[in-house]
C-alpha cells in the first residue's frame, strides 16, 4: 500500500521529531544506513520526499556551532527542551543501550575534576542506572598526567590522525575528527591501555612519585609475535608493599 505524501506544513512538530530521530537512530559511520528512508517514511506514515525534506531542514537549520548542547539545540530549532530530553531518554539512550558492548551493564565514566563535572550527583546517576544497568563516576587521579589515558593517550591518537585531514570550516573537522574515530584501530587502543597499567605499576614502585621514563613494552613486536599481555601484571609483593606505606604515611 502506498503512502499518501504529505507536506511537512501538514505534519505536527511530533511527527516532525520522530522522523528525526529514527533518521538519527539510523546513521551508521556518520551516513544514513541504505534503506532508511523507506524504513522512516513507512513508519511514520509520510511520503519519501517529506522525509528527504525534512532531514535535509534539520541538517540546514541547525549548525554544527549550534548543537553542542541540548539548550543550543532547543533554541536553534525551536523545540522545547523538554521534548528534545523526551527523545534522548525515550529514543537516543535505549539505542545506546541495545549496541552497547559491555555483558556487566556497568560503566564507569571517568572526569577531569573540572568544576561542572563535579557537580554529578548520586541522584542524576540513579535516575539512569535503570533496566539492570549501573553508572558511577570516577575522579581522574589529581596531578597526575601520566595517568590521563583520554586526554593524552586516546585523544591525541584520535588527533593525530584528524591533524592528516584537510579542514577548511566547522564541519569538515567534525568530518575529520569523526572519521579518525573510525580509523583508530582496537590494536592501538590496546597499546595505548596496556602503557597506562605499566605506568600505574610505575607510580606504585615509586610511592606516587613521576621520577620516571615512560616504559616501551614493545608493544607492536610482540603482537607480531602473537605473545603480547591481555594485562600488564602487577606482584602482589608490590601491591602489599604500596598498602604499608599508605599506612604508615597516613597521619
Amino acid at each position: 500500500m502506498s503512502l499518501a505524501p504529505r507536506s511537512t506544513r501538514e505534519l505536527t512538530p511530533d511527527i516532525k521529531m520522530e522522523v528525526v530521530f529514527a533518521l538519527q537512530d539510523a546513521i551508521y559511520n556518520g551516513k544514513l544506513a541504505c534503506g532508511s528512508i523507506q524504513a522512516t517514511a513507512i513508519r511514520c506514515q509520510v511520503g519519501r520526499a517529506t522525509v528527504r525534506k525534512i532531514w535535509r531542514d534539520f541538517k540546514s537549520s541547525v549548525p554544527a556551532r549550534d548543537r553542542s548542547t541540548m539548550r543550543d539545540m532547543a533554541s536553534s530549532t525551536g523545540i522545547s527542551f523538554e521534548r528534545l530530553a523526551f527523545g534522548r531518554a525515550h529514543k537516543v539512550v535505549p539505542s545506546i543501550k541495545e549496541r552497547f558492548p559491555s555483558r556487566s551493564k556497568r560503566v564507569v565514566l571517568q572526569h577531569d575534576n573540572a568544576t561542572p563535572h563535579g557537580s554529578i550527583d548520586e541522584d542524576a546517576l540513579a535516575a539512569v542506572s535503570t533496566d539492570g544497568w549501573t553508572f558511577v563516576v570516577r575522579r581522574q587521579p589529581p596531578n597526575s598526567p601520566d595517568l590521563n589515558v583520554l586526554d593524552l593517550g586516546f585523544f591525541a591518537s584520535i588527533q593525530s590522525l584528524q591533524y592528516k585531514m584537510v579542514s577548511r570550516s566547522m564541519d569538515d573537522v567534525i568530518d575529520a575528527t569523526l572519521s579518525a574515530f573510525e580509523v583508530l584501530s582496537s590494536d592501538k587502543l590496546s597499546s595505548i591501555f596496556l602503557t597506562l597499567q605499566a605506568v600505574m605499576r610505575l607510580v606504585m614502585e615509586h610511592h606516587g612519585d613521576n621520577n620516571f621514563k615512560l616504559p616501551h613494552l614493545k608493544k607492536d613486536t610482540l603482537r607480531r609475535a602473537g605473545t603480547l599481555m591481555a594485562n600488564v601484571t602487577c606482584p602482589a609483593s608490590l601491591l602489599f608493599h604500596v598498602i604499608s606505606f599508605l599506612q604508615q604515611s597516613s597521619p
